[in-house]
């Protein structure tokens, strides 16, 4: 009994270093996050560790380095991400029903984490992301997983008839970029428009417009 009572303060002490543990890890990648949206794979620890306040040792302690920070950027993003494109792409309703659900889903994703939006912008748009960080494949694998999403609902589509016919990796490529430009124009016009003058100017229901027009098989 003794021993036991002992080593409860013990526990509880591992328990708390445990917690401020994780929320010193959260609160780095918060600020790797937003150094990465703003200045891209030029970002270096100390940049992130200063926004962050913490010493760059502090920051190794968590991390190995630039690399590692920016694979568990994605990482802490990706699972929601692709559930959210799943979740969309599933259920009921015809596949453009579900390319308007898949195109709300990423929208809403982003909107609610421009700075992860701008990092994956900024890698995306470069395409020589892979030559820079260990950790490329990751993203890419990532990308490619979300792609597949889609090109199942197109390939269903176009068996079924409701969309045009064509390679479903390529449509969801094509798919992917219109999508992208609108939440780019979104994400970036933001600041200085704010989001009610966005979503006047360019409302997501023109998006639904535009991939009918781009994918659905005339009747």
């Amino acid at each position: 009994m003794k021993t036991a009572r002992h080593s409860q303060p013990g526990r509880l002490k591992l328990i708390r270093r445990a917690r401020q543990n994780e929320i010193s890890r959260a609160h780095i990648l918060d600020a790797a996050e937003q150094v990465f949206a703003d200045k891209g794979l030029s970002a270096t620890v100390k940049e992130i560790a200063e926004l962050a306040e913490f010493s760059v040792g502090a920051v190794y302690l968590f991390f190995d380095g630039k690399d590692e920070l920016l694979a568990a950027v994605y990482e802490r993003h990706a699972d929601a991400f692709l559930q959210s494109m799943r979740e969309a792409a599933g259920g009921g309703g015809s596949a453009p029903d579900k390319l308007h659900r898949i195109f709300d889903a990423q929208f809403d994703y982003f909107r609610g984490h421009p700075d992860f939006y701008k990092l994956f912008d900024q890698l995306w748009r470069s395409r020589a992301w892979a030559l820079h960080f260990t950790s490329a494949e990751q993203g890419s694998t990532w990308y490619r997983q979300a792609l597949e999403i889609v090109a199942r609902v197109f390939r269903k589509g176009m068996a079924a008839g409701d969309l045009i016919v064509g390679d479903p990796m390529v449509h969801s490529s094509i798919f992917a970029n219109i999508i992208a430009a609108y939440i780019s124009h979104w994400i970036y016009e933001r600041a200085s428009r704010g989001n009610i003058e966005i979503d006047r100017i360019a409302p997501a229901a023109q998006v639904h417009a535009l991939l009918d027009r781009a994918f659905v098989k005339p009747r």
